[in-house]
């Protein structure tokens, strides 16, 4: 028998396969992007995990047990590399998509 808890891991991996499915060329480029920066700003500070990215560019994410800390400067991270990737897209003449010159939420769970 299936338990609750890995019933809810196959279908978060559902719904993320479906929503995969649903993007645009556009929207997999700007959400791999986001991906790429949260995760090499994950890299950097050990304490902060990234659980999720939506469509937006907004994280999701948690802090191990008193290392919230690190929120400020992952954010800066996030954005920061957010900002350089629009600005070396800029430079290679590539066209900007919209969703990666907002700046994204970033909720600490």
């Amino acid at each position: 028998m299936l338990d609750l808890g890995k019933l809810w891991v196959v279908v978060a991996l559902l719904a993320a396969a479906c929503a995969g499915v649903a993007m645009t060329p556009e929207q997999k480029m700007v959400h791999e992007v986001f991906m790429d920066v949260a995760y090499k700003c994950e890299s950097r500070y050990h304490t902060i995990h990234v659980d999720s990215i939506d469509r937006d560019g907004g994280l999701q994410i948690h802090a191990d047990a008193d290392s919230r800390t690190e929120y400020r400067p992952f954010v800066t991270c996030y954005t920061d590399g957010l900002k350089a990737r629009v600005e070396s897209m800029r430079k290679a003449g590539q066209p900007v998509p919209e969703a990666l010159t907002r700046e994204p939420d970033v909720v600490l769970d």
